[in-house]
């Protein structure tokens, strides 16, 4: 968008995600195999504003709340993040997993299992980040979540968010994550058990 004369591009915060968001649609509408469940794909509008459009999605379900097993959250996925473990050229591979053990660890193993096939390093610090994307209104009315996320970086809502700075690989990366995370729940029997809510970031680390 723009502010004045200034052009704040979103090239990670977040065309990154909703790159990762359509790559992950385009590849299971292209497999033969058809999951036993249906999957939506939604780009929310107004999350800056207060994540409005998620919540009013929430509010206003096309599919029943109760009928949904997991909700599965890309925003910002293309950036190394520049962290006290080291700097950014150091964090190619790593992203934080925020959310996922709150309240199902059933949801948490399988996005542990898929990424035996992605090898993300992943980050469990989440205390900052939890309430602050559009999963958050999905984790309010009971719906397990997993939110990948890439870290805080100096162009954050910058106009300096650019796309020379965007890594690639862990754009295509993400969405594999999630395409095999998300074809796997999709062909589930059972939702999730819910088992853990309330988790802190401490006990996802251990």
């Amino acid at each position: 968008g723009t502010r004045g004369d200034v052009v704040y591009y979103g090239a990670d915060d977040d065309a990154s995600g909703s790159t990762a968001l359509i790559a992950v649609a385009k590849a299971l509408s292209s497999n033969p195999t058809r999951p036993k469940r249906s999957i939506l794909f939604i780009a929310f509008c107004g999350e800056e504003m207060g994540l409005i459009g998620s919540r009013y999605y929430t509010d206003n379900p096309l599919i029943a709340n109760e009928k949904m097993i997991c909700h599965l959250q890309m925003d910002m996925v293309g950036r190394n993040e520049e962290s006290q473990t080291g700097p950014a050229s150091e964090n190619v591979d790593t992203i934080h997993l925020v959310g996922s053990k709150r309240l199902s660890s059933e949801l948490h193993g399988l996005v542990l299992a898929m990424n035996r096939h992605v090898n993300f390093r992943f980050e469990y610090d989440e205390e900052d980040v939890f309430s602050r994307s559009d999963h958050v209104n999905f984790h309010n009315k009971g719906i397990p979540i997993a939110f990948l996320f890439d870290g805080f970086h100096p162009d954050y809502h910058q106009p300096s968010d650019t796309v020379d700075k965007i890594n690639l690989e862990k754009i295509a990366n993400a969405a594999r994550l999630f395409y095999l995370v998300a074809f796997e729940a999709a062909n589930r029997d059972a939702p999730f058990k819910k088992d853990s809510g309330g988790a802190t970031s401490k006990e996802k680390a251990a």
